[in-house]
């Protein structure tokens, strides 16, 4: 009996014992983005209370998902080993917001969401609750840097109070200028711009009633048009919003690809949202179905088509094959069917560029072998003041004669400030599309109207011309059975260029080198890309 209940003692030791080790550490897997089982990106450290932990845990570039575990595994890929003790959100990558606890459910196979990359949080991960909190402290206000125009580290254009809801901050402003940032805590010294750093907030272009993902950048906000905005900041999401009851876009926020999944039902479709630039609709999808239609609306029923009949986006046929890289006109009022020949057993997976503004729909790849041979079609970017890889600012069609295109270019700026660069294929990132781009030896090369230019092997990094004529709308022939490339601008006519109509205005867009768009103002240090071309300042 002594034995048995000395072996009951004892077991019961090691049960606790092993309990304790097995908690013993608390272990952030991927906010390196490396994602290996036996590799921690942090390790938090236990509190005074036992089973709670903190610490301050990095997130690199790009990277916003995480997961935790109190145990890693011996082989860098062991997934299956590694969920056995992992610590997951009920439902898969659900965002954390600052200092309200998420439950976590032990063997969960799935990942935490902190609300942006590249920063520093501090955690804490609580086994006996089963919670994991990112722990903030709220300042008491916030403030509107340059709204009026006036860029002094030292004084806010407008102040920003803390609502009821710790985090949240809310006042209407007036902005004057296009251009402004969020800070949490203004300078000393008025010539001191680097000392705020630490504290501003930017992140491109805001549309007016839609949420805005903040993040720590010397670039600013920029808005399309000056006015007065209720303006609300969420620190615990990280995200910003510009809202005016009296605000009617000029496009809708989405269009829709009804069928892309394979099914008929028009209250279902693919979304894509304009961004970039007011109109011009930019996703990924995947394309189950043989054909779909394009709405700015879906339905509020399986058959209701006539619901949304003023809301079709098609082409004058009532049928159009689409493909990638093969632009087709499109037009507001049409009903169509676009025919792309997927199917579940075969899908398409493409990019796609829905363009509004001028009327084109373009699906493209990521084919690194495309273009064999000549491509279908050719594109301009930045002639128009807009630099995407993804959105081209005209579309040059192939003509009877293999290797030659012909097409219209519209410059839009000022005189001596006109780049533009001609490319093979479009593409989500900028190392895909300038593999086939053609482009000057040097940068800003001129590029003379009725003269011919050659496309060449670039000194350094790939380039654009500077075009020395006046801004408007010219004929442009690219033929590349000539070397590199040979393309000639001229006039449309006797009579001179014609007018650019629906164009936006020209400015010059940069990105970091993952491709985030930092805003319209050239950065003061770093190294950047704009119109294509990488920069180090």
């Amino acid at each position: 009996m002594k034995k048995n209940l000395h072996r009951i003692i004892m077991s019961a030791l090691l049960t606790v014992v092993a309990t304790v080790a097995a908690s013993a550490q608390c272990y952030i897997v991927g906010s390196d983005n490396q994602w290996k089982t036996n590799t921690a990106a942090a390790e938090l450290t236990e509190t005074a209370t036992a089973g709670v932990y903190e610490g301050e845990v990095a997130f690199a570039e790009g990277a916003q998902y995480f997961t935790v575990t109190q145990n890693l595994t011996t082989g860098d890929d062991d997934w299956a080993t590694f969920n056995q003790h992992r610590f997951g959100p009920s439902v898969k990558d659900a965002m954390l917001l600052i200092n309200e606890p998420m439950a976590m459910i032990k063997g969960k196979d799935g990942s935490f969401k902190v609300p942006t990359a590249a920063t520093t949080y501090r955690m804490r991960v609580d086994f006996n609750a089963l919670t994991v909190t990112l722990i903030g402290n709220f300042p008491d206000e916030l403030y509107v840097w340059g709204s009026d125009g006036v860029y002094n580290p030292t004084l806010a254009s407008a102040t920003l109070p803390k609502t009821e809801t710790d985090g949240v901050y809310k006042a209407t402003v007036d902005f004057t200028s296009c251009y402004f940032n969020i800070l949490t805590q203004l300078g000393t010294d008025p010539t001191d711009y680097d000392a705020i750093l630490p504290y501003r907030y930017g992140s491109g272009t805001v549309v007016i009633n839609r949420d805005k993902a903040m993040t720590l950048t010397e670039q600013s906000f920029h808005i399309a048009t000056p006015g007065t905005y209720d303006v609300t900041v969420d620190l615990r999401t990280m995200t910003m919003n510009l809202h005016s009851d009296t605000y009617v876009p000029k496009y809708p926020d989405h269009v829709y690809l009804i069928g892309a999944n394979g099914s008929n039902n028009a209250s279902q479709g693919a979304e894509l949202t304009w961004s970039d630039v007011e109109g011009i609709y930019t996703g990924y999808v995947a394309f189950y179905g043989i054909k779909f239609n394009i709405s700015t609306a879906l339905a509020s029923t399986y058959d209701g088509w006539e619901e949304i009949e003023d809301k079709r986006i098609g082409t004058d046929a009532a049928t159009i094959d689409v493909e990638p890289n093969l632009t087709v006109g499109i037009k507001k009022g049409e009903a169509s069917d676009f025919v792309i020949g997927a199917s579940t057993e075969n899908p398409v997976y493409a990019h796609v560029t829905l363009d509004l503004v001028n009327g084109r729909l373009t699906l493209y790849g990521t084919d690194e072998s495309y273009p064999t041979g000549y491509p279908k079609e050719l594109y301009t970017i930045g002639c128009n003041g807009v630099w995407f890889p993804y959105i081209p600012a005209d579309v040059i069609p192939a003509t009877d004669e293999p290797g030659v295109y012909k097409g219209e270019i519209t410059f839009v700026g000022e005189v001596g400030d006109l780049h533009f660069t001609v490319f093979k294929r479009l593409g989500a990132e900028w190392d895909f599309v300038n593999a086939t781009r053609l482009t000057p030896y040097s940068d800003g090369d001129p590029a003379n109207l009725d003269e011919n230019i050659p496309a060449v092997t670039p000194k350094e990094t790939p380039g654009a011309w500077l075009f020395s004529g006046e801004p408007g709308t010219y004929d442009i022939k690219v033929d590349l059975t000539q070397g590199n490339g040979l393309i000639r601008i001229s006039a449309k006519s006797a009579t001179g260029i014609t007018a650019p109509t629906a164009a936006p205005n020209a400015k010059n867009y940069y990105y970091d080198l993952q491709g985030r768009f930092l805003g319209n103002v050239e950065p003061q240090k770093g190294v950047y890309v704009v119109k294509g071309k990488k920069v180090k300042k």
